[in-house]
């Protein structure tokens, strides 16, 4: 039996980025137009998809075929379509899915199950180049590092920033907030990285502060969902994380469990640098709490 497909591999984009290091030139052209346009460009003619590659009809062929593992060309365009759908899938019509009965005694037992499945699922997909990369721009403090999320996902950014500013310098929120993103984007450069973080229903704020950023030269590490932000056309690094959970809502559990884990191997990376970093931001913050009156009141 052939093992589990990871998350990246589920989606054709992923079946692709694991393939790029055993594909021919003219099979790299035809990777290449897939990832790096819009979603729809394997939704064409096989002949007007070799045509915008520079290849050959039996080249397509035998990319779909042999190296993608579908039964033809068809079959590729039917998945696409399906990719595609569930990328554009609203709130409301996931919330219509979901059983939204009255809570059950049973119902944590669930939840627990389907929240670890979930996580288990991110962390085992997540691709080693890229968690290296991603770990090698955060832990290289000749950067600076901002992150940035949405309605939502802000949330994981908040997160990431809260823990990560313990250890090392330079990192900074950047608020959703118009005049906030337009300060950070004034500043932002090539020493920069951008930690992006879009899932579905991706939004146009944060894909327009991603690609202004990296116009200006900043890397970027993308957290994502298998379905892929329009980010990771441009990202230097991404990250996989499910979304799926037992509610009709999207589970932030398993990206935060993918931003633990990062956080984990950037501090292994810094070694003593992130150490005497963390013990210099406990020892302020202990100042801080030390005078904080409260327990003199019961004195």
């Amino acid at each position: 039996m052939a093992p589990p497909r990871t998350a990246d591999e589920r989606t054709i984009a992923g079946r692709i980025r694991q393939k790029l290091g055993t594909l021919s030139p003219s099979e790299r052209r035809v990777a290449r137009v897939l990832l790096s346009g819009a979603p729809t460009a394997g939704l064409e003619s096989s002949a007007k998809l070799a045509d915008h590659a520079g290849v050959s009809g039996p080249t397509v062929s035998r990319f779909v075929i042999q190296r993608l593992g579908f039964q033809n060309y068809s079959e590729f365009q039917q998945a696409l379509r399906d990719e595609i759908a569930a990328r554009v899938v609203s709130p409301v019509e996931v919330y219509r899915r979901q059983r939204t009965d009255a809570a059950e005694p049973d119902d944590a037992g669930r939840s627990g199950a389907a929240l670890a499945d979930s996580v288990l699922a991110s962390l085992q997909g997540l691709d080693e180049t890229e968690f290296a990369s991603a770990i090698a721009l955060l832990a290289d403090t000749q950067h600076h590092v901002l992150a940035v999320g949405g309605a939502f996902s802000q949330l994981a950014a908040g997160y990431l920033v809260g823990v990560l500013r313990e250890i090392r310098p330079g990192v900074r929120l950047v608020p959703p907030i118009a005049a906030e993103r337009a300060a950070a984007l004034a500043d932002i450069g090539k020493r920069d990285v951008l930690c992006a973080f879009d899932f579905r229903r991706y939004e146009r704020d944060t894909q327009v502060f991603a690609a202004a950023a990296k116009d200006a030269g900043a890397r970027i590490v993308l957290f994502t969902d298998p379905w892929l932000s329009p980010i990771a056309d441009i990202a230097d690094a991404i990250l996989l994380a499910q979304e799926a959970g037992p509610s009709p809502f999207p589970s932030l559990a398993p990206t935060a469990a993918v931003t633990e884990t990062l956080i984990t191997a950037v501090a292994g990376a810094l070694g003593e640098a992130g150490r005497a970093h963390f013990e210099r931001f406990g020892g302020i913050a202990d100042r801080w709490i030390r005078f904080w009156p409260g327990p003199q009141l019961f004195e």
